[in-house]
């Protein structure tokens, strides 16, 4: 399959959205006043903070990436996108976005974003972007881009030349140009398209947001479906954790996901799930190297009186499709809770295998990066 491939619905293309129906700028005033009360206006910001002060508020607002009463507005909002504009069926949508506060001479106080391409930051490239701004932009306080056919001839020159950095942030600034939006527009583009900052040098703050889908089938390279990406309707609140259980952390080495990925770096992912839902760990197991039928985790789940195991993804699981659900089902006749740290989720009965599944459904092998850049590096 080729790759490489301009798709017109989403080629810098700018759509209108209902403003009164999704009201992002008195949204994310509400957010900000919560934290600041001086502040009255979004592109004044810069006027009644101090650059500090602005990192606390990015902080706070970052925070509210990740909340139910959120996620239940951008749901409702990349529905709309995708339903009139783009045209997927199935998709999953971006688990954390991304709010951008830049403020006039952003580049003097270390908050410049550099050119750059999804495809350099590990997006795949069936992954589209939504990029929203909260207040007017235009001109150096907007997002600049560059034409998918220069963001093609960039990165061949890129490798081709081996350019240093200086020199790649030059050449994609010499063709990308800004974007003009207002509230109640927002602005679809790929994954190749070059895009970035320059130096705000107007008088007001650029508030904006950017996050991705991603379509059944569609490439998406490092960017896992379940992890990065998460199912419409799907919360974190959902995690119940009961404490009384015995739990103990698993690790190991035996899947495609998993094979790479240092012990120390999967029991910190899986640490930082139990930290959030407080659970208390009995032991760390592992599994034994080049087992990857994983009987290491069927003797966990079935004889060692261990109650709940908490992986650092559904990754771990076996890929053959059959011994993963064969260990599935073994856990919920065992009574066991699995729980996968990477994508917020857990199997605790046959509908848990389901949603699991599904998240297999979005699997593809197309991640070599000479597909991905469409040249041979």
């Amino acid at each position: 399959m080729n790759y490489q491939v301009l798709f017109p619905e989403t080629d810098r293309k700018v759509v209108n959205y209902d403003l009164n129906k999704h009201n992002w700028p008195e949204y994310w005033l509400n957010v900000a006043k919560e934290k600041f009360p001086q502040i009255q206006s979004l592109e004044t910001v810069h006027k009644v903070l101090t650059p500090s002060e602005i990192s606390i508020l990015g902080k706070h607002c970052q925070s509210y990436c990740g909340s139910d009463e959120f996620a239940d507005r951008v749901d409702k909002y990349f529905s709309d996108i995708v339903q009139d504009y783009i045209g997927f069926e199935e998709w999953m949508i971006q688990r954390y976005f991304t709010i951008r506060i830049v403020i006039p001479d952003q580049a003097k106080k270390g908050r410049l974003l550099a050119f750059h391409q999804g495809i350099w930051v590990g997006n795949g490239l069936g992954l589209r972007t939504i990029w929203t701004p909260f207040t007017k932009v235009y001109d150096t306080n907007s997002m600049y881009v560059a034409s998918y056919e220069d963001s093609v001839k960039i990165t061949q020159n890129t490798y081709d030349n081996k350019w240093d950095y200086d020199t790649i942030q030059k050449e994609c600034g010499k063709y990308s140009s800004p974007i003009n939006l207002k509230p109640g527009q927002t602005y679809l583009f790929q994954q190749q398209h070059i895009h970035g900052n320059f130096n705000n040098e107007t008088e007001i703050t650029r508030w904006s947001m950017d996050g991705r889908i991603l379509p059944k089938n569609g490439h998406y390279h490092r960017k896992l479906p379940g992890g990065y990406f998460r199912f419409v309707g799907e919360r974190e609140s959902s995690i119940e954790i009961d404490k009384e259980k015995t739990w103990v952390t698993y690790a190991g080495w035996n899947t495609n996901f998993s094979e790479p990925i240092p012990l120390p770096m999967q029991r910190a992912i899986i640490g930082d799930y139990c930290s959030k839902f407080n659970i208390e760990i009995n032991d760390y197991q592992f599994e034994n190297e080049y087992c990857d039928w994983l009987p290491g985790l069927e003797k966990f789940i079935t004889g060692l009186g261990i109650e709940g195991i908490v992986l650092c993804s559904i990754y771990c699981l076996p890929d053959n499709k059959d011994r993963r659900l064969e260990l599935l089902n073994l856990a919920i006749e065992k009574g066991v809770e699995l729980h996968f740290a990477n994508e917020l989720t857990f199997l605790k009965n046959k509908k848990d295998i389901s949603k699991i599944e599904k998240i297999f459904e979005y699997v593809n092998e197309n991640t070599n990066p000479n597909i991905t850049l469409g040249y041979n590096i």
